[in-house]
């Protein structure tokens, strides 16, 4: 009944049909609803992704100040004197993020030793290190020229080490005896104190603590510089030009920045001869890439944890 009346079936299809217009306008609503949200929720996503890609980016520019050394092994790019030259990292460093990512080198110690000077090359060897406000350590032998006199001297008033590497090099002579031994260590010993007024305290053997060209046992030998409170050390990352003498100044950077990687002190053997004139050129390169990574470079000095071969 409708207002007291009976309904007709007019009626009763006008209400069917006005029931189902709404029902149709409901669905229209919904499917455009689904619509609206199908079209803009996408577009909120992208925005949401857009944002933090530039936040990503804006963070990996600060990691990135100028380049990054991965720990793949590959090569990537270092400061060196010319473009080009490589270097083997081990870690990822990245200048301005000291807080968020550890160097390689930090907390690392390098010493850089040179044998065999004072030669043509020292001099070089000596401006290079004073650039790059580098100290290092020089294990000479016994040479009477005025150029070598200087260069002792220099060697030390610049704060260099100044160690031994015997008086003549010349091992048949130096390893015949213990006596022989001695008189060569006194030689050298004196004579550097007569050109620097500095007695040294530290001695290289020549071939190192494990040669084998010796008549008698190198423990007594070193038993003679224990005695007189001299301490020998070796080392534990050769130059690449002493194997190679042709060595790429690329492949020599590299192979040296790899190998220290390797330790937590280093002390690196490079010549100081003629025969090794990428020892000069690498060197510059190589400080700067070791600085870059974070390493310590020091001289050596009574503080240093010695590396012996025969230990």
């Amino acid at each position: 009944m409708l207002g007291g009346e009976p309904m007709t079936g007019d009626t009763v299809e006008k209400v069917s049909a006005d029931y189902r217009k709404k029902r149709v306008r409901r669905i229209k609503r919904v499917i455009v609803a689904l619509l609206l949200i199908l079209l803009i929720l996408p577009t909120c996503l992208s925005v949401y992704l857009i944002l933090r890609v530039n936040s990503l980016e804006k963070r990996l520019d600060r990691l990135e100040p100028e380049e990054v050394t991965f720990a793949t092994g590959e090569a990537v790019d270092i400061v060196g004197e010319d473009d080009g030259v490589s270097a083997t990292g081990s870690a990822v460093t990245g200048g301005s993020a000291k807080e968020e990512i550890k160097s390689v080198g930090e907390g690392k110690k390098v010493y850089l030793t040179f044998d065999d000077g004072p030669g043509v090359n020292t001099g070089k060897i000596l401006d290079i290190l004073k650039k790059n406000d580098v100290k290092a350590t020089f294990f000479v032998t016994g040479k009477t020229d005025e150029f070598s006199k200087e260069t002792y001297k220099r060697i030390v008033d610049e704060g260099h080490t100044l160690g031994m590497h015997s008086y003549s090099h010349v091992f048949d002579e130096i390893y015949a005896s213990e006596k022989a031994f001695t008189r060569d260590l006194d030689k050298i010993y004196e004579y550097l104190y007569d050109m620097t007024g500095v007695y040294s305290r530290f001695y290289r053997f020549p071939g190192g603590s494990s040669v084998q060209q010796t008549s008698v046992p190198i423990e007594r030998l070193i038993d003679i510089l224990t005695d007189r409170d001299i301490s020998y050390l070796d080392w534990n990352v050769l130059s690449p030009d002493i194997r190679d003498a042709g060595v790429s100044k690329k492949k020599m950077v590299s192979e040296v920045v790899s190998e220290v990687a390797k330790y937590d002190t280093s002390v690196v053997m490079f010549y100081d001869s003629k025969t090794q004139p990428m020892t000069v050129k690498a060197l510059s390169s190589i400080i700067k890439a070791l600085k870059k990574d974070g390493y310590e470079l020091l001289p050596i000095d009574e503080n240093t944890a010695p590396i012996r071969h025969n230990q």
